[in-house]
C-alpha cells in the first residue's frame, strides 16, 4: 500500500470511528465544583442587668457585667481592643463611672476573659484579645468584669456612667 493510500485508510478509520462514538452517549463526564466562603469578623456584646444598675456604696470585686463573643474565619487571626469612654476623657485616671451631674466619679478595673486590662496614661484602646488564627464557629466567649471600692468612696448624690466600646479588627 503506498503511503498516500495508508493515509487515506487511516482518515477513514478515524472518521468512521468518530462518527460510532457519535452514536452513543458518553460513559463519563465530571462537574467542577467550587465556591467561596465570605469573611466572617463579628463580635457581640451582651450587658448583663447589672451593668445599668451597679451598687455603687459597696465594695465590689470581679462583678460579671458582660459577655462577649468573638467569631472570626480569619486565618491570620484578629484582635479586640477595648476603650472607656472616661479614660478618653481624663486618661491619668483610667477608667471611672463619672457623674454628669457633678465633678464626682468613682475609679474601677476591668478583667476581660479573667485578665487585668491595663490602660495606659494616654487613655487610648486596649487590645484584649490577640488571636492568630480563626475560632471555632461558635466562637470565643469572655466576660467583662469590673471591681471598685464603693464603700470608701461616699460619693455626690448623682448617676454615675461610663461606656465600654469593644471593636474586633482582622489581621
Amino acid at each position: 500500500m503506498s503511503r498516500s493510500n495508508s493515509r487515506k485508510s487511516t482518515l477513514a478509520l478515524v472518521f468512521g470511528l468518530a462518527c460510532v462514538f457519535a452514536l452513543y452517549p458518553d460513559t463519563s463526564g465530571s462537574i467542577s465544583l467550587s465556591g467561596n466562603q465570605l469573611g466572617i469578623l463579628e463580635i457581640s456584646v451582651t450587658a448583663e442587668p447589672t451593668a445599668s444598675d451597679l451598687p455603687l456604696d459597696t465594695t465590689v470585686v470581679d462583678l460579671k457585667v458582660g459577655t462577649v463573643t468573638e467569631r472570626s474565619n480569619k486565618k491570620a487571626g484578629y484582635t479586640v481592643t477595648l476603650s472607656s469612654a472616661s479614660a478618653l476623657f481624663a486618661a491619668s485616671f483610667g477608667p471611672a463611672l463619672r457623674s454628669s451631674e457633678t465633678a464626682d466619679f468613682l475609679s474601677y478595673s476591668i478583667k476581660y476573659g479573667g485578665t487585668a486590662v491595663a490602660f495606659p496614661l494616654s487613655g487610648i484602646a486596649v487590645v484584649v484579645s490577640n488571636v492568630s488564627a480563626k475560632t471555632t464557629a461558635a466562637g470565643t466567649v469572655n466576660v467583662v468584669s469590673v471591681s471598685f471600692d464603693g464603700a470608701s468612696a461616699f460619693l455626690d448624690e448623682a448617676v454615675y456612667a461610663d461606656i465600654l466600646t469593644l471593636t474586633i479588627i482582622a489581621k
